[in-house]
């Protein structure tokens, strides 16, 4: 199982000398997953199923397997089968989180026990060090790989709105042109969950994406939906560089109730749990 994840928070604290962005953000898991086998092989076969949008051999799960097979000085050859619910290129973090499973499944299946698979996942992807942390809730900073796990508080619920558009994770970054950040909102909200002090109130306050303008105007899509959701009373935070939103509700049947409304209002909507343990 490699879950999706939401970004409750995303700042951007400034450019780094190679050339990413200095990064704070919570993460949390949420039970949208794509489903990720792995095995030992006499050749590197990977298929993924829909296919994505990567050169043959560049997608990030035939990336991990090359990655861990240079850091354990073995031959990569793995039979890998990846089968696709997360949408690509939608903030959700799906070739990540296939990368984070392959990463996590070959370590077993190759026996290498007491590797440090962060590093490794690090030079895969930015998002992938999370993801291979095995963490439902994370304070995720650096360009992604420094990874604090944070305890998960009671079940969090959400209405996820997908957009059918596909954004360019490079493209939102580029057109980035805001003040930088001072990773205030990730820091509180990290302590709050770290304190186990965090209501979906609290939450809700410390809901911010840096990303956001830079995306809407990438992706037009993006603010004509939080104003259709505005209207309905609806406030929609977005995940990574976009264009998937998302609602907190305050349990189960108000996630219904959001989605619903959503729903009526035009916008495709799916009630998901926050906190999955991949």
């Amino acid at each position: 199982m490699a879950p999706a994840k939401l970004n409750l928070t995303l700042e951007v604290l400034g450019p780094r000398a190679d050339g990413y962005h200095e990064l704070a953000s919570v993460f949390a898991t949420v039970d949208l997953c794509d489903r990720v086998r792995v095995a030992p092989w006499r050749a590197l076969d990977v298929r993924i199923a829909p296919a994505v949008d990567a050169v043959a051999g560049d997608d990030l799960a035939s990336r991990a397997v090359r990655a861990l097979a240079e850091a354990s000085a073995r031959p990569a050859l793995a039979h890998v089968r990846v089968r696709k619910r997360i949408p690509v290129a939608s903030g959700l973090g799906g070739g990540s989180s296939d990368a984070g499973a392959v990463l996590r499944g070959l370590a077993r299946a190759w026996r290498l026990d007491g590797v440090d698979l962060l590093p490794i996942a690090a030079r895969v992807g930015s998002d992938v060090p999370f993801f291979v942390s095995g963490a439902a809730y994370a304070f995720v900073r650096g360009r992604g790989e420094l990874v604090e796990a944070l305890p998960a508080p009671e079940p969090i619920w959400v209405a996820l709105v997908q957009l059918r558009e596909r954004v360019s994770t490079a493209a939102v970054f580029g057109a980035h042109r805001a003040t930088s950040s001072k990773g205030e909102r990730s820091a509180e909200l990290a302590k709050a969950l770290r304190d186990r002090k965090v209501t979906v109130a609290a939450l809700r306050e410390n809901l911010h994406n840096d990303l956001l303008e830079s995306a809407e105007r990438i992706a037009p899509a993006i603010g004509d939906a939080r104003k259709t959701a505005s209207a309905l009373g609806i406030d929609l935070a977005m995940s990574g560089s976009g264009p998937s939103l998302f609602a907190l509700a305050d349990d189960r049947a108000d996630a219904i109730r959001i989605g619903r409304r959503l729903h009526r209002g035009g916008l495709r909507a799916r009630v998901l749990r926050l906190g999955v343990t991949p």
